[in-house]
């Protein structure tokens, strides 16, 4: 963990800091915890942008779980689920 970080922006279930240090930025939100450089941290927030959550909502309408929104990973077999609520709030932390 860096020891110079300096808390960017922040919300009820995360923040988005940024180690003076080595330039690598730490997104906690809720129990995730992602380790970005600059490039990463871009390409993750335009990724969040584009989800269509009015899709996922409909699309999903059929389940029973709250969290109905996915945001693929690199890993084929892991995919996070969000609510309408965590992904509004991540992309406030993430703007």
């Amino acid at each position: 963990m860096c020891q110079k970080s300096r808390i960017i922006s922040s919300v009820k279930n995360g923040e988005l800091s940024i180690c003076e240090g080595c330039n690598n930025y730490s997104l906690t939100f809720n129990n995730l915890i992602f380790q970005f450089d600059k490039r990463q941290l871009i390409e993750f927030r335009e990724y969040v942008y584009q989800i269509d959550i009015d899709y996922w909502l409909s699309y999903s309408s059929c389940t029973t779980q709250r969290r109905k929104i996915p945001i693929q990973t690199f890993h084929k077999n892991l995919v996070l689920v969000f609510d309408f609520f965590e992904i509004t709030e991540l992309k406030k932390l993430l703007g």
